[in-house]
């Protein structure tokens, strides 16, 4: 994951091949790699609550950009799956991403994004995976 900062409101410009996720108020924004081929709804004990709909790509490939006004706000989850660092917009609490952190059992170079920030349109059609939590 890379996280840059734009100077203006042009640095929020996107290319027309990429797919760019929003959160409610704008301030955060985060470039996909590649449209997901699968979304998995989490039914865990965060998940669920957050409504997500996660897609999952190598750490390094997705852009984060936030504007001057807003900041990732974490949530750690401490548990038997081990640390996963559930972050928000500081502003409007949209959630934008998941991170493994520190005792994270899971792949290290894997996050999730929150592909409910993606248009409707973007996301129909791709195949939905329905899952309880870690091992399911």
């Amino acid at each position: 994951m890379t996280t840059e900062q734009p100077s203006d409101s042009s640095a929020f410009s996107s290319k027309a091949d990429t797919l760019t996720a929003v959160c409610h108020c704008g301030r955060v924004r985060i470039q996909l790699p590649s449209k997901p081929t699968r979304l998995t709804e989490c039914h865990c004990t965060v998940c669920y609550k957050y409504g997500a709909l996660w897609a999952y790509f190598p750490r390094n490939e997705p852009v984060i950009t936030i504007a001057d006004q807003a900041t990732l706000v974490p949530y750690i989850r401490e548990d038997a799956a081990g640390h996963i660092s559930f972050n928000r917009c500081s502003h409007c609490g949209c959630m934008i991403c998941w991170l493994g952190e520190g005792e994270y059992s899971g792949p290290a170079n894997k996050m999730g994004v929150n592909c409910r920030m993606l248009p409707e349109s973007e996301i129909e059609g791709i195949e939905k995976k329905v899952s309880k939590g870690p091992g399911n």
